[in-house]
């Protein structure tokens, strides 16, 4: 069998593939997603950064006075979009050039990476939607006006009829659409994104589980003496949270007894997040029999308040009720994980 060849634009030469040395992966297969989602090529499709010729793939647009633009310190990759101005106001938009085909009936992934300067900057992430003639209709927009922060944050959405928006009636081609820095009181602020995917989800899926959890475990027994919330030694879970959303999470203590005293009241337990405590259902007071040594298991379960987006850490503390009595325990396991705020 003869040898395939393709045309590399990077050499402008006909060469023989490496099939175990492919570059891109991200990039659709069958004419279907977010051609150059990582912002890496330009319009020749070389590497190099040609503003002159704007970024493959994209059209980008600047609103009254702002300007988007190709900049490195990426997320994946080398660049990320760059949207804002030195100015008061806001920066602009942009937008794939690919018509993606799409069934108004089906649920659809759409996912970018966003951060900024300044905390109230505001960004977009949107599907513009078109008929079988390519007529614009009108946006579906799962990222409406979000304030990403000074670090990176990936928002991911569904869109279709079990998504977080539906497809608008008639939709058959969509475009995606970013919006980066969309404030226009802010002055000299910028906002930028990375990584932007659009795919067709293949099977049931919940729009608001994410899949950001942790585990904690400690083997050894401890002893606690302490009348004032003391950490249980492996109990902290960390948790970096997309964006606003509930922490869910349960602990267990294989077995609790005071070594001291015969107690009915002996030590509380209680989940803290961040150093605060907090409230029922998750503080929970030990009740134990009149006998000295009963062993009794423990758990605590529950949903926190909402948390704001970022890193959080979660941890278990116990206080002893009596002066001068040692509580025992034995074998901790716990987890967390968080859901979306809306």
């Amino acid at each position: 069998m003869g040898a395939i060849q393709i045309h590399n634009a990077e050499r402008d030469a006909l060469q023989i593939p490496d099939r175990q040395a492919y570059e891109h992966y991200h990039e659709p297969l069958g004419d279907f997603g977010v051609y150059n989602g990582q912002f890496e090529r330009g319009l020749a499709g070389r590497y190099a950064n040609d503003l002159a010729q704007g970024v493959e793939g994209w059209k980008l647009t600047g609103e009254g006075g702002g300007s988007v633009d190709r900049v490195t310190g990426g997320l994946a990759g080398n660049w990320r979009l760059r949207g804002g101005q030195v100015g008061t106001g806001r920066g602009g938009s942009a937008i794939g050039w690919k018509y993606i085909p799409v069934d108004e009936d089906r649920d659809y992934y759409i996912s970018a990476a966003f951060m900024a300067t300044d905390v109230a900057a505001t960004v977009f992430l949107q599907a513009n939607c078109y008929t079988a003639a390519k007529v614009l209709i009108t946006q579906a927009i799962p990222v409406n006006g979000a304030t990403p922060g000074a670090s990176w944050r990936r928002f991911q959405r569904n869109i279709g009829p079990n998504g977080d928006v539906a497809w608008p009636a008639n939709t058959r081609y969509c475009r995606v659409r970013v919006f980066l820095q969309n404030n226009a009181a802010l002055t000299n602020v910028f906002a930028y994104v990375d990584d932007v995917q659009f795919g067709q989800l293949k099977k049931t899926y919940s729009p608001l589980i994410r899949l950001v959890q942790d585990i904690a475990a400690d083997t050894t027994q401890r002893d606690f003496t302490a009348q004032a919330w003391t950490l249980y030694p492996g109990s902290a879970i960390t948790l970096t949270l997309e964006e606003p959303g509930y922490i869910w999470i349960a602990y267990n203590i294989h077995y609790t007894y005071n070594i001291t005293a015969a107690r009915t009241q002996s030590h509380f337990v209680s989940v803290f997040i961040d150093g605060v405590q907090i409230p029922a259902p998750f503080l929970g007071g030990h009740i134990e029999s009149s006998q000295i040594n009963a062993r009794t298991m423990f758990a605590v379960t529950g949903v926190s308040v909402a948390q704001t987006g970022g890193a959080h850490t979660v941890d278990l503390r116990l206080f002893v009720v009596n002066a001068g009595d040692t509580v025992r325990c034995r074998h901790l396991t716990g987890y967390a994980f968080y859901t979306r705020q809306n």
